[in-house]
C-alpha cells in the first residue's frame, strides 16, 4: 500500500491516498483509520497552496523530502475534543527556531509516529506558528493509550513537550486568524474525505460478508455520497481562497454526516451478528467533526 501517495493535482493525491485507506479499512476498520490519521496531514502538507519560491514553499519541500525519503509516519495534534482540556501549548521563539512546552491530550498515532504537526500561538505575538516536531526525543513524553480492544490499532495518546526545540526550517508563522482558520478548514476537509472512504469500504465489505439487506434509502444515500465526493474533489482546486475553503468544509461535513448515518444503520443491522464490527462502526458519529456539532451548525437539535 502507498503510505506516501502523491499526484500532480490534489484530486490525484486524494485518489492515491483513498486507495490505501480503503484497502486497509475493508478488512480492518481500526487499521484503516490509523492510516487515515497519517495520510490526511501528509496530503494537506503536499497540497496546501504555498508560493513555490517563498520561504514557506522551500521549507515545505525540504520537509516532504525528509518524510518521503525516510518513510516517516505523521501524527497531527489538536482537535475539538481537546478544546479546553488543558492549558494551551506555548511556543516561544529562540535564536535557532522555537521552544515548545505543554500537552496535547489527544494525538492519534502518537506512540508510533515520527513527526507531529501542530499549530499554536507564538508567545509575544498575535500570530500562530505551524510546527513539524520530532516525536522521538527525550523532551517529548507520550502518555498511556486511550483505547482498548480492536480500536488500539488506531490508538490515541497524550503528548507532552518539555523544553522541546523545533528548528526554524520546521516552522512556519501563520500571520493572521483568517489564514489559520483557512488552514484548519482545509485540513478538516481532507480528514472527512478520507474518513468517509474508510467507513464506506468497511460497510461495503460487511454487507457482502453478512448479506445484509439494502433498503431503497441506503441506495439513495450511496448515490448522494458519490455526488458529494465528486463535488468535493473539484472544490479542492479552489480551496486556496477563504470562500473556497468554506464551501469545501461544508460539503465534506455533509459527506461525513451521511457516511456516519450509514455506518449507524449498518451497526444496528449487525448488532446480533458481529458486535465488534458494530462497535467499530459506531465510533464515526463521535469523530471530529462530531455528528452533533455538524447538526448544530445546520440549526438542527
Amino acid at each position: 500500500m502507498a503510505l506516501h501517495p502523491a499526484g500532480s493535482t490534489a484530486a490525484e493525491t486524494f485518489e492515491a491516498a483513498a486507495r490505501t485507506a480503503r484497502t486497509a479499512a475493508a478488512d480492518c476498520l481500526p487499521l484503516g483509520l490509523a492510516l487515515v490519521m497519517h495520510l490526511y496531514p501528509l496530503c494537506v502538507l503536499r497540497c496546501v497552496s504555498l508560493p513555490w519560491f517563498s520561504q514557506a514553499g522551500m521549507r515545505r519541500a525540504r520537509l516532504l523530502h525528509s518524510i518521503d525519503s525516510g518513510a516517516l509516519l505523521l501524527a497531527n495534534a489538536g482537535s475539538e475534543r481537546a478544546a479546553g482540556a488543558h492549558p494551551p501549548v506555548t511556543v516561544t521563539r529562540t535564536r535557532a527556531g522555537v521552544r515548545v512546552d505543554g500537552t496535547y491530550d489527544y494525538v492519534s498515532l502518537a506512540n508510533v509516529a515520527d513527526i507531529v504537526l501542530f499549530s499554536a500561538p507564538l508567545s509575544g505575538s498575535t500570530s500562530a506558528v505551524f510546527c513539524a516536531a520530532d516525536l522521538r526525543s527525550a523532551s517529548v513524553r507520550i502518555g498511556n493509550p486511550r483505547f482498548s480492544g480492536s480500536m488500539r490499532l488506531s490508538d490515541t495518546c497524550s503528548v507532552t513537550f518539555v523544553n522541546h526545540h523545533v528548528p526554524a526550517e520546521r516552522t512556519l508563522v501563520v500571520p493572521s486568524e483568517a489564514a489559520y482558520n483557512c488552514m484548519a478548514q482545509y485540513q478538516r476537509s481532507w480528514f472527512h474525505l478520507l474518513l468517509g472512504e474508510s467507513y464506506v469500504a468497511r460497510i461495503e465489505r460487511l454487507h457482502l460478508e453478512w448479506d445484509l439487506p439494502r433498503p431503497v434509502e441506503q441506495i439513495a444515500s450511496l448515490n448522494e455520497l458519490a455526488l458529494l465526493r465528486g463535488y468535493a474533489l473539484r472544490l479542492l482546486v479552489d480551496a486556496a481562497t477563504p470562500s473556497g475553503d468554506n464551501t469545501l468544509c461544508r460539503v465534506t461535513a455533509a459527506l461525513k454526516l451521511r457516511v456516519s448515518w450509514l455506518a449507524q444503520a449498518t451497526a444496528t443491522a449487525l448488532r446480533t451478528r458481529d458486535e465488534t464490527a458494530a462497535q467499530e462502526l459506531g465510533y464515526m458519529r463521535q469523530q471530529p467533526t462530531s455528528d452533533d456539532r455538524i447538526l448544530r451548525s445546520l440549526g438542527a437539535a
